[in-house]
Formats: C-alpha cells, sequence, structure tokens
C-alpha cells in the first residue's frame, strides 16, 4: 500500500494543470481519456458501449453521493454485507481509459457516470437497463464541489468561494448545469419510469434503512431487514470515510472525497446576497419540475 501511495504522490506532482476538455459547451474533468484523445472521442466511446441485460448505471452530478450509491449497490448485488475493496472509479465511464475491458467484468455490471442522459450507452437506453439515480440539494452540492475542486488535479481551479459560486450559477464547472443534468434526469424518468430509480440524498441520510429497501426492491434483490440495517451501518459516512481509502482520489497522502456529507453545510458558506440569487434561479429554473428537494 505504501509504494502505491509513494507512485501516486509522484504522479500528482508530474501532472500540469492542462485546460479542461469540452464536448457540445460542457467541459470535463483531465481524465486521462480526455488526455489521450478528444473530448467528442471520448462521450462517442461511452454512448458505443455493449450494454448487457442486467447492467445497472449509476448516474448523478458530480458530489451528489456517487461512491455512497455504488457501495449500497454493490452490497446489495453481491448480497454481503462488508465494504468492497474495489472503487467506483475503475467502472466510471468517463474516467476508465480503455472501455473494453468492461467486457471482461463479470455480470451483473455496475457502472458509473456524471454525464448527461443523452451520452450514456444508446444500447442502454434502446434495451431499457435499469439506472439508478441519486439526486442532492445543489446548495450542498455547490460547497462540496468546491472543495473537491480545490484538491482534484483533474479539475483546473484554485480560486475562492465567491469565484466557484458564480460558476456554479453559470454552469461553467465540469460537467455544466445541475439543472440541465436534473431537468434532464427528470424527463427521462417521466419517459422511463421503470428504468429510472431516483433516490434523494437526503432521504438516504435521514432513514437509510427504508431508502436501501426501496433500492433493493428496485434491483430485484430482496434483503432481511437485518441486511438492511447492517448494509446502513456500513455504508455510513463515517464508517466509510475511515475504511474507503482510495488511493486513485489522494492528495497529500489524504484522501478527499469522503469531507463532510452533512445535510445543509451550505449555510456555513452561502451569504445571505448568494442565498438569495441561489434561491430566485432555482425558482426559475424548476419552475416545472416534481422534484422534491430538502435544503435543511
Amino acid at each position: 500500500m505504501q509504494s502505491e501511495l509513494e507512485e501516486k504522490r509522484k504522479m500528482l506532482a508530474k501532472l500540469e494543470k492542462v485546460p479542461q476538455p469540452e464536448f457540445e459547451g460542457v467541459s470535463y474533468p483531465s481524465f486521462s481519456p480526455f488526455r489521450k484523445k478528444e473530448a467528442k472521442n471520448v462521450i462517442e466511446d461511452i454512448m458505443n458501449v455493449k450494454s448487457r441485460d442486467s447492467d445497472i448505471i449509476i448516474c448523478t452530478y458530480a458530489k451528489s453521493g456517487t461512491h455512497w450509491t455504488y457501495e449500497i449497490v454493490n452490497m446489495l448485488l453481491r448480497n454481503t454485507t462488508e465494504l468492497d475493496n474495489k472503487s467506483k472509479m475503475q467502472s466510471m465511464l468517463e474516467a476508465v481509459e480503455d472501455l473494453s475491458v468492461l467486457e471482461g467484468v463479470p455480470s451483473p455490471r455496475i457502472m458509473d457516470t456524471h454525464c448527461l442522459f443523452k451520452y450514456l450507452p444508446k444500447q442502454h437506453k434502446q434495451k431499457k437497463v435499469k439506472i439508478v439515480h441519486m439526486i442532492r440539494n445543489p446548495k450542498d452540492v455547490c460547497v462540496s464541489y468546491y472543495y473537491h475542486c480545490l484538491k482534484d488535479v483533474m479539475i483546473n481551479f484554485d480560486g475562492t468561494w465567491e469565484e466557484f459560486f458564480e460558476l456554479f450559477m453559470s454552469g461553467k464547472l465540469p460537467y455544466g448545469s445541475w439543472y440541465n443534468y436534473e431537468l434532464e434526469m427528470e424527463r427521462a424518468a417521466n419517459d422511463f419510469p421503470e428504468t429510472i430509480f431516483t433516490c434523494y440524498y437526503e432521504d438516504m441520510k435521514k432513514d437509510p434503512v427504508r431508502e436501501i429497501k426501496k433500492l433493493a426492491d428496485f434491483l430485484g434483490t430482496p434483503c432481511s431487514d437485518d441486511t438492511l440495517e447492517k448494509i446502513a451501518k456500513e455504508t455510513s459516512f463515517g464508517n466509510m470515510q475511515k475504511n474507503k481509502f482510495d488511493i486513485t482520489v489522494i492528495v497529500d497522502g489524504k484522501g478527499f472525497i469522503y469531507r463532510k456529507g452533512e445535510i445543509g453545510d451550505w449555510k456555513n458558506h452561502f451569504t445571505v446576497a448568494q442565498n438569495e440569487k441561489f434561491d430566485a434561479q432555482y425558482k426559475e429554473e424548476m419552475k416545472d419540475s416534481k422534484y422534491k428537494i430538502t435544503f435543511e
């Protein structure tokens, strides 16, 4: 483990910040595939992934509980109550250098992405294969994304909170606008209600056993109450922060994926003026949405 960490530190030290790759007005982190080919080709490769009927794709906007959702889904499918030693980064579609490696992964495969719904594998949508979508209140997403971007060498940002807030509001961060992403997912869920399961980050925090049960029902993986309790405990933020030390996301020897995982941390960062500006934009953008976001 120590040698792996040393190699990771050396790689990070050598990796220079580069302009964010972009396709159709949306930028992306500088993952390996984007450093080796045009963003257009990376997205096309994702869309051409060959899907299986048993595949599951976890779809989230950045900093909305992707790792958490992955671990829960993984436990349910493996029928276990122990965390996996694998990382969800190994199946993140836009970060996998050679997507053909997925062909060697046994079924059921779990994949994940922050890319827009329209860029998901075409076969996955045609076959109406299952999608798990986690949504989180955008104010907390904004704060969590800010701290992530400060440390992630794949994202070229070293500005202030005020500057980041404006980038989030204008949809100019990697993966684009939160509104565009979530509204497109909502339209897709309306079109394919039996295919897409949407869970709320805040609901999962407040009553994980109840929400994991709903997810298990969607996946067709029945669980006993005891198993649900154990999965909830094992995937609690504190336990994952302690035990999911992912060498793929390390800066200065410390992981930065699991920071706080709290509901309402935005109150410690938003000024009154920022909050009013955000609320006005949210009201306008989400006026036709049926999402029930919890901000407290």
